[in-house]
C-alpha cells in the first residue's frame, strides 16, 4: 500500500501536516484543536448533517462541516469566530426549540453532549419561538426505549444501526416537524427486526434512545463521578473490549469500544447479551459457607470450618479406596487460572478417577471427529467472516448462541455479496441468506451427509484430497444419495436447490463453515466428520474453513487444559464424592451430573444458591461471579486470550475463586506450587500457547 502524500496547511494559525483525504475535523482533532459536533462519531461515517462542526475557510463564501471538507495543500482554516459562534449558537437555539430539550426531566441530564454544547455556547436563553410537536415514546422493548420528544435527527442511530450491526432497522421518516427516527415500516421496538443490540444507544448524544435498567442510578452522579473501566466480555467467547461504568460498587451500563477500524471485524459493537444481560440478577447469591448438618438442616459454617470438612472427606476417601472413586466437575464460564487451579487440585492432590466440564460431550464429540478424518481439527477463526464470500451456518441459531456473528453476516450480505446458507431448524436470516434448509436437530447428521457426497461427487479433487465418501463408486454413491435423500424426505424442489448451493461453495473462493450444538452435541461424530471433510475440499492445506461453536465462554480454554474428559464416564462407575465448581449453569445441567453420578458426598463452589442442589449437595462454598473477579478467558476459536478485569467488589468476605481452591490443595497433604494469580496467569499462557489482550 502506498504512503499517503502530505498536506500542509494552517487552522487557527498555526501550520499542522496531515494525510491526504483527512477531514478538517479529523486535522484539528489530531492538533489538538476543539471543533464541536454533534452528528458526528468516530466510529461512523461522516454526514455533515448536523452543521455544529462549521468552520471558516479562506477564499470560501460560506462556512462548511469540517467533518466532510477535506483538507488541500495551502488550506487556511478559522475554528472559531464571531461569525463562527454565532451560527453554531443559531443552529443549537433551533435543535432545542423544536423538540423537548427540558433537561430537568431528563435522565441524562449531566452527561449529554447537546447539553454540554448550551453551555460551551454560553446559551442561557432562546432567541427563536418554541415550536414542539409531542410523540410517543416507545418502551416497548425489555432493554431501552426510545423519546421522540428528546432526539435531535443527528442520525448517529441510523448510521450505527446499518454500518455496525448491518440491520438497517433504523430510517427516518416523515417530513418537516414530524421527522422521526423509525423501525421497519414505523414499527414499534419490540415488533420491529431490531435485535436489540444497543449500539445506538450507545451513540445517541442526547437521552432519546434510553436504557431501561438501572434507572434509579441516572441520579447519583454523571461521568465525573463514575469509574470506567476497560475490560473484555467472556460470556460466549468472542471475547469483545468493553468498558464497563461503576459507580458505589453498582454496574450502570456496558458499553463496547467502538472503532473506524482495527483488528476486530465487528469494530467494537456489542450484543444484548453483553450489553444488557449481564445487568440482569442472575440469581440469588450464595454470600456464606453453608454445611448441612445430620438432620439435613444448612447451617452457616466459618471458611476454614467449610474447606477443612471438604478436604477431611476427600481425603479419607483418596486414602481408602483410591482416587477413581472421586470426581470434579468444573464450569466453562470461568477464567483459565480457576481452571488450572480446579484442575491441580483433582488431579495432582486427590487423584480423581474422573474430571470433566459440562459441555465435556461436545469436545468428546470433536476429539472423535478428528480421529475418525486422522488428524486434529484446526478451527478457523470468527476473524475470517469478512473475507468470507460463501457462509455455511449449520445446526445453530446464531441470534441466541452468537448474535455478534450474525450481525457480521449481515453486514457481508450487504457489503460484499457473501451468500449464506442455513441448515437447520430456524431461519435466522430469513432477509439476508441466498438459500434455506429446514431440518430438526435429528435429521441434522444426514442431512451433512446428503451434503458432503453430493460435493464429493461434484468435486474432482475430493478423492485426491483423501476424503472418499462413504462409496467411491459413481453407481453406489448416487444410490447410496437416493436412500439418504429419501430417508429425511427430500422433495425434487429441496434436491434442486441443495444442489445449486453446492455448486456455489466449491466456486467460492473463501468460503467459511459453521458447526453449531446440534453437530457438537451428537451422538455420533459423523455429521461434523462430514463438515470437515466438506471444509477440507476448499482448503486441503490447513483444513480452517471450519469453525465450531463452542458452547460456553470459555469452553476452548477448559478443552486445551485438558479439564474437559477424553472418555465419558461409564455408567457402572461409582462415584462416591465430588467437587462441583459453577457459574450460570442451567438447573438442567447440574441435575443431569448429579442425577448421573449420585455421590455420597458433593461439595460445591458457586457464586448462586442452587435450590437443586439443596438435598444433594453437603458443603456450599461462595465464589465471585466473572464481573468481581479478574483473569484470562480463550477465544471460541482457541486462537487468543484475553484479559477480564475486576469491575466489582464481590460481597461479604467472599475470596477469590483461584485463593479457595489453592487453600484446599494445601489441606489435600501437598504444597500447591502456584500461590498467586500472576503465577497461574504465566502457567496459563504458556499451556495455552497464546498471547494475552490486555
Amino acid at each position: 500500500m502506498e504512503p499517503k502524500s502530505k498536506i500542509r496547511l494552517t487552522i487557527d494559525g498555526n501550520e499542522v501536516t496531515a494525510d491526504e483525504g483527512m477531514t478538517i475535523l479529523e486535522v484539528a482533532q489530531q492538533a489538538g484543536i476543539h471543533i464541536p459536533t454533534l452528528c458526528h462519531q468516530p466510529a461512523l461515517s461522516n454526514w455533515g448533517g448536523c452543521r455544529m462542526c462549521v468552520v471558516a475557510v479562506q477564499g470560501l463564501p460560506r462556512l462548511v462541516a469540517s467533518c466532510v471538507m477535506p483538507v488541500r495543500e495551502g488550506m487556511a482554516v478559522v475554528t472559531t469566530n464571531e461569525r463562527i459562534i454565532k451560527s453554531r449558537r443559531t443552529v443549537l437555539e433551533f435543535i432545542f426549540a423544536e423538540r423537548n430539550h427540558n433537561c430537568m426531566f431528563c435522565p441524562k441530564s449531566g452527561d449529554c453532549e447537546l447539553q454540554q454544547l448550551a453551555y460551551d455556547l454560553q446559551m442561557d436563553h432562546m432567541t427563536v419561538p418554541q415550536s414542539f410537536i409531542p410523540f410517543s415514546v416507545d418502551v416497548t422493548n425489555d432493554y431501552m426505549g426510545i423519546d421522540h420528544n428528546r432526539c435531535i435527527l443527528c442520525g448517529r442511530c441510523v448510521r450505527a444501526c446499518a454500518e455496525l450491526a448491518g440491520n438497517h432497522v433504523l430510517a427516518f421518516q416523515n417530513r418537516g416537524p414530524r421527522s422521526l427516527v423509525g423501525f421497519d415500516l414505523n414499527e414499534t421496538l419490540k415488533s420491529s427486526t431490531c435485535y436489540g443490540c444497543g449500539v445506538c444507544l450507545q451513540v445517541c448524544p442526547t437521552g432519546a434512545i434510553f436504557s431501561r435498567q438501572h434507572t434509579h442510578y441516572a441520579v447519583k452522579g454523571h461521568a465525573k463521578a463514575w469509574h470506567a473501566i476497560d475490560s473484555h466480555c467472556p460470556l460466549c467467547g468472542l471475547l469483545c473490549p468493553t468498558t464497563m461504568v461503576v459507580t458505589d460498587n453498582t454496574l450502570l451500563k456496558v458499553e463496547g469500544r467502538l472503532m473506524a477500524a482495527g483488528n476486530r471485524p465487528d469494530r467494537g459493537q456489542l450484543c444484548a447479551r453483553g450489553r444488557f444481560e449481564v445487568l440482569n440478577d442472575a440469581g440469588e447469591r450464595l454470600r456464606h459457607p453453608l454445611v448441612r448438618t445430620a438432620n439435613g438442616r444448612w447451617t452457616e459454617a466459618s471458611w476454614e470450618n467449610a474447606l477443612d470438612r471438604v478436604a477431611e472427606k476427600m481425603n479419607v476417601l483418596r486414602d481408602t479406596l483410591g482416587g477413581q472413586v472421586l470426581f470434579g466437575i468444573a464450569s466453562c464460564e470461568v477464567s483459565n487460572e480457576v481452571l488450572i487451579s480446579f484442575r491441580d487440585l483433582l488431579v495432582k492432590g486427590w487423584s480423581a478417577g474422573t474430571i470433566d466440564t459440562f459441555d465435556g460431550s461436545h469436545y468428546r464429540t470433536v476429539l472423535a471427529a478428528s480421529r475418525d478424518l486422522g488428524h486434529p481439527l484446526k478451527e478457523a477463526s470468527w476473524k475470517q467472516l469478512p473475507e468470507s464470500d460463501f457462509v455455511i451456518v449449520c445446526g445453530t441459531d446464531l441470534s441466541e448462541r452468537q448474535p455478534l456473528l450474525m450481525s457480521l453476516l449481515r453486514r457481508n450480505v450487504l457489503e460484499t455479496g457473501t451468500r449464506v446458507a442455513v441448515i437447520g431448524p430456524a431461519d435466522i436470516m430469513a432477509s439476508f441468506r441466498s438459500f434455506y434448509f429446514a431440518t430438526g436437530d435429528d435429521d441434522l447428521p444426514a442431512w451433512v451427509d446428503i451434503l458432503w457426497n453430493m460435493a464429493a461427487q461434484a468435486s474432482e479433487g475430493a478423492l485426491n484430497a483423501g476424503v472418499k465418501p462413504k462409496r467411491t463408486g459413481l453407481p453406489e454413491r448416487k444410490r447410496y444419495l437416493r436412500d439418504l435423500q429419501k430417508e429425511v424426505g427430500m422433495q425434487a424442489q429441496t434436491r434442486k436447490a441443495l444442489a445449486a448451493m453446492v455448486s456455489q461453495y466449491l466456486a467460492s473462493k473463501q468460503p467459511l463453515l459453521i458447526a453449531g450444538e446440534a453437530l457438537s452435541s451428537a451422538q455420533q461424530p459423523s455429521a461434523l466428520n462430514n463438515l470437515a471433510k466438506l471444509a477440507r475440499l476448499k482448503d486441503l492445506d490447513s483444513g480452517g474453513r471450519l469453525m465450531i461453536l463452542k458452547r460456553d465462554g470459555n469452553s476452548a480454554g477448559a478443552w486445551k487444559l485438558g479439564i474437559a474428559a477424553e472418555n465419558k464416564p461409564g455408567p457402572k462407575k461409582r462415584l462416591k464424592a465430588g467437587l462441583m465448581l459453577l457459574d450460570g449453569e442451567s438447573a438442567a445441567d447440574i441435575a443431569a451430573w448429579t442425577g448421573r453420578s449420585s455421590p455420597e458426598f458433593l461439595a460445591v463452589i458457586s457464586p448462586y444458591l442452587h435450590t437443586n442442589l439443596l438435598d444433594k449437595a453437603q458443603v456450599l462454598v461462595p465464589r465471585p461471579c466473572w464481573l468481581e473477579e479478574e483473569g484470562t478467558y480463550t477465544a471460541s476459536d482457541g486462537n487468543e486470550t484475553a484479559h477480564v478485569q475486576k469491575v466489582l467488589a464481590a460481597p461479604g468476605d467472599i475470596r477469590n475463586t483461584w485463593q479457595t481452591l489453592l487453600a484446599l490443595a494445601e489441606r489435600t497433604g501437598g504444597a500447591a506450587a502456584l500461590k498467586t494469580l500472576e503465577q497461574l496467569t504465566q502457567k496459563a499462557a504458556a499451556e495455552l500457547n497464546l498471547g494475552i489482550e490486555t
